[in-house]
């Protein structure tokens, strides 16, 4: 079964993208710095993307009803991607994957906040009944 790819907050996904451009752009590599742009204005447009089975379905950013496959195995399966080079399908899953590797350690943060908050609270209440 298909699942819509939940993603990451926007801003997360923003500084992922940009800190990829910084690195592309330092080696030189102006074609994988457009294929990071142009998924980073498409993931700004609210791009739906699907799991499925050994990868995700992606919309065509220029053609209705194209869907292309970014396989694990295959790479994708866009002109581009077929012919060797970076696409921005592929781009798009790069961007999501830094970001997710940022937005755990932040769940992790809130997570520890909230759980300091409420021994706080827990605390405190102690402190009224006894």
């Amino acid at each position: 079964m298909a699942t819509t790819l939940s993603l990451p907050p926007i801003t997360v996904l923003a500084e992922s993208a940009a800190d990829l451009v910084l690195q592309a752009a330092d080696a030189g590599n102006v074609g994988r710095v457009n294929a990071l742009n142009k998924a980073s204005l498409h993931l700004h447009e609210g791009i739906q993307i699907t799991l499925t089975c050994g990868g995700a379905l992606i919309p065509s950013g220029t053609r209705g009803g194209i869907v292309h496959r970014v396989s694990t195995v295959h790479g994708c399966s866009c002109e581009r991607g077929r012919q060797g080079s970076i696409c921005w399908h592929t781009a798009l899953i790069e961007i999501i994957e830094k970001a997710q590797t940022r937005a755990i350690p932040m769940a992790d943060r809130i997570a520890a906040a909230r759980r300091v908050a409420y021994e706080k609270a827990q605390r405190e209440m102690a402190e009224l009944f006894n």
